[in-house]
């Protein structure tokens, strides 16, 4: 979509009061109830940190890409987290509009569970592989590559599309607490050799530590 399409999607909000295109992909977003702030709009399908680095040092507080089905490499998480900016998809730019500190804005889909997963007494640390992806290093040595999903009913064909989507991964974590994991869910992780989880399960799976 063109700059005047996200301009136009940005104004419709009731939080902002302007909205200009300062360079090619950054736009400065005046609000009423804050203060400004910049964003830069990526349009890639693979965020890298070569998309990263020439904004990186831009006075932004976040940087989105703008596609739906656009992904972030780990690689482009760490150096925006590096230089303190928020990143991701445009609902993290959606969520900045009424953020007062922006640079704060996260994706909850996620957060919640890489902090989770990050205070477990037996991780030895948590990073992305890709935005949906964590490596997941317990104490016992292995690195869990674990992927989270956000379905409501968690089904075989999101299992499969999961992992078309990420690759190769050893569990996925149902990160939305509603709903279900359905029963061709788990055959189909089953016939992957994938687990299958909610949270508290994760959890639990991780305290055993018998991978």
């Amino acid at each position: 979509m063109g700059n005047n399409f996200i301009r136009d999607q940005l104004i419709k909000s009731a939080d902002v009061s302007a909205a200009d295109w300062v360079a090619d992909n950054i736009i400065e977003i005046s609000r009423g109830r804050y203060p400004p702030f910049q964003a830069a709009v990526l349009k890639e399908k693979l965020v890298t940190a070569r998309h990263v680095e020439p904004v990186i040092n831009a006075p932004v507080s976040i940087v989105v890409n703008f596609p739906k089905i656009g992904m972030w490499r780990g690689d482009a998480i760490d150096l925006c987290e590096a230089h303190g900016k928020a990143w991701g998809q445009w609902g993290e730019l959606l969520r900045a509009l009424g953020n007062e500190t922006p640079e704060t804005t996260e994706n909850p889909k996620i957060a919640f569970s890489r902090r989770a997963l990050s205070q477990h007494s037996r991780v030895r640390s948590v990073h992305f592989a890709l935005d949906h992806l964590l490596l997941v290093e317990h104490e016992n040595g292995t690195t869990l590559r674990v992927a989270l999903l956000y379905e409501y009913d968690l089904c075989g064909n999101d299992v499969r599309n999961a992992v078309d989507r990420l690759g190769s991964f050893d569990l996925i974590l149902k990160t939305n607490p509603n709903g279900s994991i359905l029963s061709d869910a788990c055959e189909v992780a089953d016939e992957l050799g994938i687990k299958v989880f909610g949270i508290r399960d994760t959890l639990a799976y991780l305290a055993r530590g018998k991978f």
